[in-house]
């Protein structure tokens, strides 16, 4: 799950935005598509290969943990997330803000 924004004005607006998301059910509905998207375009499947390697790897000095994989993962994960599957949620993402705020 993303976290919140650092700036304080976007920040104030993502908690009321994200539970109302979260209440309506837009945010499991999102987030369902772009399990499907990635899971459709190998990223799933590429990242999970990714990280048992990388597990295989550390057995021999000892293990590593979850949070140790997640945190070495999720820059290069996010980074590799196609750009038409990123555009898509996006989209997604603003017409439902759209349809909520008034800009």
């Amino acid at each position: 799950m993303p976290s919140a924004p650092k700036d304080g004005r976007s920040s104030a607006l993502y908690a009321p935005l994200r539970r109302r998301m979260v209440e309506n059910g837009d945010w499991d509905r999102i987030s369902a598509r772009l399990a499907r998207e990635l899971n459709e375009s190998g990223w799933i499947d590429r990242f999970r290969d990714l990280s048992k390697e990388m597990a295989r790897r550390a057995e021999a000095t000892g293990g590593v943990s979850v949070e140790t994989l997640m945190t070495e993962l999720w820059p290069q994960a996010e980074g590799e997330v196609p750009m038409a599957i990123r555009q898509e949620i996006i989209g997604v993402i603003r017409k439902l803000l759209e349809r909520q705020i008034e800009f």
